[in-house]
């Protein structure tokens, strides 16, 4: 009877474990992003598919190359830029996500809540600082959808 107790609390506590480390539903279905490392001279500006849909003050990761060897968000920024738009446009062009961390996930980065940033397209990069020539990682496209109704914050 030992024998078949003891296998049996071992099975019970690996499957109550596994459902204890499984993630919320909520950021099951959170959006990642893979940065790759991009050569500083050969930007290629634009619209790279796929597009990401997210939502002003929605959370996304970052993982990959500019992020993987990184304990603290303090050398990394994430900036937006507009892929919608010509070069000619007046006004900015870019905009730095500032609300970021690390996290065992990777960075974790809120979409800002501007009006000019509704339904727009941006490509993202990540920019690691503190080395003599900046690491710049490409990180994908988003769009940036209208704010929930009735929703403040």
């Amino acid at each position: 009877m030992l024998r078949t107790a003891l296998p049996c609390a071992v099975v019970m506590a690996c499957a109550s474990a596994a459902y204890a480390v499984n993630p919320s539903a909520e950021s099951a279905s959170a959006l990642v992003l893979h940065s790759t490392l991009d050569s500083v001279t050969g930007e290629i500006s634009g619209i790279a598919a796929p597009i990401a849909e997210v939502k002003p003050g929605q959370t996304f990761t970052i993982t990959g190359d500019c992020v993987a060897r990184v304990n603290s968000a303090d050398n990394l920024r994430v900036v937006l830029t507009f892929a919608d738009t010509a070069n000619d446009t007046p006004g900015y062009r870019s905009m730095i996500a500032t609300d970021q961390e690390i996290g065992a996930g990777g960075l974790s980065v809120r979409v800002p809540d501007l009006p000019e940033a509704t339904n727009r397209v941006f490509s993202v990069k990540v920019f690691h600082l503190g080395h003599e020539a900046p690491e710049i990682c490409n990180a994908g496209t988003i769009r940036i959808g209208a704010a929930p109704e009735g929703k403040i914050g």
